[in-house]
């Protein structure tokens, strides 16, 4: 895999969690609701293009020591911020409310450590 853009979405995702709890935290600091939000949408798409290469890589021939840990390690990174993050509606149809910022800087976190590990394992 590649590290300068596993790098790249690494850091992404720690100013998101940043962001996040900046935002959450502090009544002045809640206009960066926002771009948290918006953050992690923009690093959701960025993990899955660099498990999709992590895929490519594996389909190529690539034979990491531990294939399925490896492969567990992909289908969380893309996994776990959708589980968190996505909200249905409730019994009667009406929209709920956003997961909490604190639950963003969290995902943002896991992904973070997700991605590292499955980087460290190539």
């Amino acid at each position: 895999m590649y590290w300068l853009l596993t790098s790249v979405v690494l850091t992404l995702l720690l100013v998101i969690a940043v962001l996040a709890i900046a935002a959450a935290a502090s009544p002045q600091m809640a206009s960066l609701e926002p771009i948290a939000r918006h953050g992690m949408t923009v690093a959701q798409v960025a993990t899955g293009i660099v498990v999709l290469g992590a895929v490519i890589g594996l389909l190529k021939g690539h034979d990491p020591d531990a294939l399925w840990i490896t492969v567990g390690y992909a289908v969380a990174a893309v996994g776990v911020p959708v589980l968190l993050l996505n909200q249905q509606p409730d019994e009667s149809g009406r929209a709920v409310e956003p997961p909490s910022l604190y639950v963003v800087a969290v995902a943002a976190v896991t992904v973070l450590v997700l991605l590292l590990r499955l980087q460290q394992t190539w």
